[in-house]
Order: structure tokens, then C-alpha cells, then sequence
């Protein structure tokens, strides 16, 4: 008897326990919606890398060779108003030639790479910088990327009209359902960043030029026409927002 009781006292628990988890549920009837906020900004820093390639079937001498081009190239930079600290080499390498012949391994000259990366606050300086290092021996433009200094605020902007985007379209959607919004629950960035122009994408592709056993000739037209054209175009800072609020 006493048990019988006791499963009962437990059941009639359960069924309030249920009761009430089931109420809050209720109460807490919420939408979750995304919003996007753009900012376009212009460009105004570029970064420039270049590469200097020398070949030499001594690798004393193509190591020799590709410093004193180096140094050429960086002192023409320097010339132009491009600041020491601006520049910085981030790979160096040296490796040989090697082919099979007669099912035997040969081995051919030696090639010495030395790439820096040149960052000037000014975009439209980067077409000297590309231009200055070609006619002084740069053998290669490995890519180009374009930036905005004050990204970060036009991140905090975007981030904002996101947070905009995303109550209007949750406000619309309690409008046509008859409900009202609440407090906001959850919110969460999805995605933040951002997307370069068009012309930054295709320059990011490396401009090299390559040669069979002689080394490449450089002139120096004097034209001023030939200048390597620079745009920098639009850039696109985009934020995505998710947000959970609460309907009343």
C-alpha cells in the first residue's frame, strides 16, 4: 500500500515537472534571423612583392649575382621615398637543376631566389615601386595586394548595419505573423572581413618571367607612358550577423 503511494506521490511529481518545462518552452518562443552589413572603402595601402632570380652553373657566383641585384633593386626603392623598415625579405632559396638522361640522374645550373616585400602607404606609388624594381633587375612580381589602414572601424560600421539588417528583417517577419519582438537572446558573428576588388584578385597572380640559359635584358624606355597602371578600385568590408530574439 505504502508503495503504491509512493509511485504515485513520484508520478504526480513527474507530471508538474513536465507541466512546467513545457510552460517555459512556450514562454520562450523565439526567432533566429541573419543580417549583413557592407561598408565599401577605398584602398590606401598597398604591398608589393618582388622576387630577384639569378642562374649560375657556379652557385658561388649565382649567389654572388643575386646579392649585388638585390641590392640594387632595394637601393632603387630606397631612392624613390620607400622606407627601410618598409622592406622585408621573407624567403630565400637556393636549389639546382636536375634531369635523367640515359636513366641516369644530371644535375644542371644553380638557382638563387631572394624575395622581399615592399609596403608603401600610398597605392598609387606601387607602380613605381613594380617599375623601379624591373629596370633594376627584379626578375618577377610574385603579387600584389591592396588594404585599407582603418579597416577595423569600417568592421565596427559594417558590424552595426548587420545588427540593423537582421532587426528589420526580424521586426517584418513578427509584423506579418502577428507577434511581437522581444529582448535579444543570443547574438553571434557568422563572418567578418574583407573582400578585395577585382584587380587585386587577378594581380595576386604571379607576374614572373622565366628564361632558358640567358639571363633576362631590362631597358628603360624613358616613357612615362608605360607606366605600370595602378587601380585600386572598391573593397568591400562585409560583416554577417546571426541574432536570436525573443517573441512576446
Amino acid at each position: 500500500m505504502c508503495i503504491s503511494k509512493a509511485i504515485l506521490a513520484l508520478a504526480f511529481v513527474a507530471l508538474v515537472s513536465t507541466s512546467c518545462s513545457q510552460g517555459d518552452i512556450h514562454k520562450m518562443r523565439t526567432i533566429t534571423v541573419s543580417g549583413t552589413g557592407k561598408v565599401y572603402v577605398t584602398p590606401d595601402k598597398a604591398t608589393v612583392d618582388l622576387t630577384v632570380i639569378t642562374r649560375d652553373d657556379d652557385i658561388k657566383l649565382a649567389q654572388k649575382e643575386n646579392a649585388g641585384t638585390m641590392k640594387g633593386v632595394q637601393a632603387a626603392l630606397l631612392g624613390i621615398g620607400i622606407l627601410p623598415e618598409d622592406i622585408q625579405t621573407y624567403d630565400y632559396g637556393i636549389s639546382q637543376d636536375s634531369y635523367w638522361k640515359d636513366s641516369e640522374r644530371e644535375f644542371g645550373k644553380y638557382n638563387v631566389s631572394n624575395r622581399i616585400r615592399v609596403t608603401m602607404p600610398d597605392v598609387e606609388q606601387a607602380s613605381d615601386v613594380i617599375d623601379v624594381a624591373i629596370k633594376n633587375g627584379a626578375t618577377g612580381v610574385d603579387g600584389l595586394s591592396l588594404s585599407y589602414k582603418d579597416e577595423a572601424a569600417a568592421v565596427k560600421k559594417a558590424r552595426t548595419l548587420a545588427i540593423e539588417n537582421a532587426r528589420a528583417i526580424a521586426e517584418e517577419s513578427c509584423g506579418a505573423a502577428g507577434t511581437r519582438l522581444g529582448k535579444v537572446l543570443v547574438m553571434e558573428e557568422l563572418s567578418s572581413g574583407a573582400r578585395p576588388p577585382y584587380m587585386a584578385l587577378a594581380a595576386s597572380n604571379s607576374i614572373s618571367q622565366t628564361w632558358g640559359g640567358e639571363a633576362p635584358v631590362y631597358y628603360d624606355s624613358g616613357d612615362a607612358s608605360d607606366a605600370t597602371p595602378i587601380s585600386s578600385g572598391k573593397k568591400e568590408i562585409r560583416v554577417v550577423m546571426s541574432i536570436v530574439y525573443e517573441l512576446r
